[in-house]
C-alpha cells in the first residue's frame, strides 16, 4: 500500500488500467489475478474509508477526486472500473462522473433499482450498529459512517437508472440467492431491465451476496476476457457504446 495526501492506494500488474474501489471490502484478501494479470489493477480507498485519512466531511466530488488524484499520479489517463456491492456503485457512479472511464464492471447490486432512500437506510445501519460495541468497532475500522452516509445520500439524489444508463459499456453479475441485492429489487425485474438496456450480466447459482464475494474467481476470468475488449477503447463524444456492446 501506498499513500498521496491521506489517500491510500495499490497497484499490481501491467497493461491497461482498472480502478477497484475500496469503500467497504479489503481487497487485499481476495485474489484478483485474474486481474492482475491482464490488467494495471489500482486498488485506491477515498478519504473517509478503508485506512485513507478521515476529515470529517465528506462528498461524492472528493471521492471521484481522490479516485482520479492517485491516477494522476501514476499518470493514468483512462481506466476501467471494477466493484462488487457498494464498491459496484461506486465503479458505477466514476464512469457518471468521468469521461475517463472507458467500462465498468459491477457485481452485487441492482443499478436499476429505486435508490431515493439509501441515504436513510445508511443512517438507520449506523445507529443500529452503535447500539452493539463489536458491531460499531466493525464499522469504525471499515469506514467514517459519515463518509458511507454521504456516499448513499449522493447515490440517492441521482435519476432513477442513472448508474444503469451510462453511455460506457456496463456489464453485471451476482449470486443467484442474493438477498442483499433482492431487498433493493427483485432479481427477475432486474435481469428484465437490463434485457431492455442490452447490457450484458451473468446470475451464478447456489450463492448468496457474501458468497458471491468469496467466490470472485468463479467470474472474474470472464469479466477479465470482457474488459480486454474494452478498458482501452477511447470514448469519443457522442459514440454510443451500449448499442456496440456485445455480450
Amino acid at each position: 500500500m501506498a499513500e498521496l495526501d491521506g489517500i491510500w492506494w495499490s497497484s499490481a500488474g501491467e497493461g491497461a488500467a482498472v480502478v477497484v474501489p475500496r469503500l467497504n471490502v479489503d481487497w487485499s484478501s481476495m485474489d484478483l489475478s485474474a486481474l492482475t494479470e491482464r490488467f494495471r489493477v489500482v486498488i485506491v480507498a477515498p478519504r473517509g474509508f478503508g485506512p485513507s485519512a478521515r476529515p470529517g466531511s465528506y462528498d461524492m466530488s472528493g471521492f471521484v477526486g481522490d479516485v482520479e488524484r492517485v491516477l494522476d499520479h501514476l499518470g493514468i489517463e483512462s481506466y476501467a472500473t471494477f466493484g462488487y456491492s457498494m464498491n459496484g456503485v461506486m465503479a458505477a457512479r466514476l464512469a457518471l462522473s468521468s469521461a475517463r472511464v472507458t467500462a465498468v464492471a459491477c457485481g452485487g447490486f441492482p443499478l436499476t433499482a429505486d435508490l431515493s432512500g439509501m441515504g436513510d437506510r445508511a443512517r438507520a445501519r449506523n445507529a443500529s450498529a452503535r447500539d452493539d460495541p463489536d458491531e460499531w468497532e466493525e464499522v469504525l475500522a471499515t469506514y467514517d459512517p459519515a463518509a458511507a452516509e454521504a456516499f448513499w445520500d449522493d447515490v440517492a439524489a441521482l435519476p432513477p437508472g442513472a448508474l444503469a444508463d451510462l453511455d460506457r459499456p456496463l456489464r453485471l453479475w451476482w449470486g443467484e440467492d442474493d438477498a442483499v441485492l433482492a431487498s433493493l429489487l427483485s432479481p427477475a425485474q432486474l435481469g428484465r431491465d437490463l434485457d431492455a438496456r442490452g447490457i450484458p450480466y451473468e446470475v451464478v447459482p447456489g450463492l448468496d451476496h457474501d458468497g458471491m464475494l468469496q467466490r470472485l474467481d468463479l467470474e472474474l476470468c470472464a469479466i477479465t476476457e470482457w474488459l480486454s475488449r474494452r478498458a482501452e477503447r477511447p470514448r469519443h463524444d457522442g459514440d454510443d457504446y451500449r448499442r456496440r456492446d456485445e455480450v
